[in-house]
């Protein structure tokens, strides 16, 4: 805790120095704050088993294997989005992610059933950056329509 107080301190001095907050907040304060909030969120920290993976699991390259893997991966990581568990299968959150298509440097994935949260504003914008985030050459996600609900299944909703 040591080092990080020092490091923690000389950010807060620099600050001080550049914008002149000194004169409103003491720098023991700063460095209190700073190092309250800095321990719980980071994910090894804060307990956070999925997302620590995501921080650590190194990039892949681009195949459709590893597209594959990455889909899979995304829907046990965003498993709040996806409701992955069996309390959230019984209320009926049942959140899908296929693979679609690996078109260059383009994944095209599918969403189906049922999400806690907004399609456009939660789930594919966390999708996307999970699978950016996991296979660094992919310069688009796109989303493809759901499919015609007769035998597949409804199209994806949020609860």
């Amino acid at each position: 805790a040591t080092a990080m107080g020092s490091s923690v301190a000389s950010v807060v001095a620099l600050i001080l120095s550049t914008t002149g907050v000194g004169a409103l907040v003491s720098p023991a304060h700063l460095t209190r704050v700073a190092l309250a909030r800095a321990q719980p969120c980071h994910p090894r920290a804060a307990g956070v088993v999925a997302s620590e993976d995501l921080y650590t699991r190194k990039p892949l390259i681009l195949t459709w294997e590893n597209a594959e893997l990455v889909v899979e991966e995304a829907q046990k990581d965003l498993s709040t989005v996806f409701g992955s568990s069996q309390e959230n299968l019984d209320i009926g959150i049942t959140g899908a992610l296929e693979l679609v298509d690996v078109d260059g440097p383009v994944i095209v994935v599918r969403l189906s059933g049922t999400f806690w949260h907004g399609i456009d504003d939660r789930v594919m914008p966390r999708v996307d950056n999970y699978i950016r985030q996991r296979i660094p050459e992919v310069i688009d996600v796109e989303f493809a329509p759901p499919l015609d609900t007769g035998d597949t299944g409804p199209a994806p909703k949020f609860a």
